[in-house]
């Protein structure tokens, strides 16, 4: 029993409308004013140097050279922390010369008038 998606008829008329098809055209200078477009966006999208910076080669190369100036950098720190233990007395000398406290915005014993 021919459904309707099996019905060969049905099929037959679905395909016959086919028959006058063209391949598509594209209109005159459609190419060239498409590459001009593309290259006047180019252009304005930064220049050659937004363009040399967007290459991956050298993105990954320049984010390689930060990580090694800040891996350099945070073990230098860590090294110089390590050898003076000064700098933990100069900061409790500095303390005692200025001490910081707290003072209590009410006092704990009112004084009644």
């Amino acid at each position: 029993m021919p459904t309707e998606l099996n019905n060969p008829g049905k099929i037959d008329s679905i395909l016959d409308g086919l028959d006058g098809m063209q391949r598509a055209k594209a209109p005159a200078f459609f190419y060239t004013r498409l590459k001009a477009r593309m290259d006047s966006e180019l252009e304005s999208s930064g220049g050659p140097l937004v363009r040399l910076l967007t290459r991956p080669a050298l993105a990954l190369a320049l984010a390689a050279i930060v990580l090694i100036i800040n891996a350099t950098a945070i073990l230098q720190m860590w090294q110089s922390e390590s050898k003076t233990p000064a700098a933990a007395e100069n900061t409790q000398l500095v303390a005692a010369d200025y001490p910081i406290s707290t003072y209590p915005v009410y006092d704990e014993n009112p004084v009644e008038p």
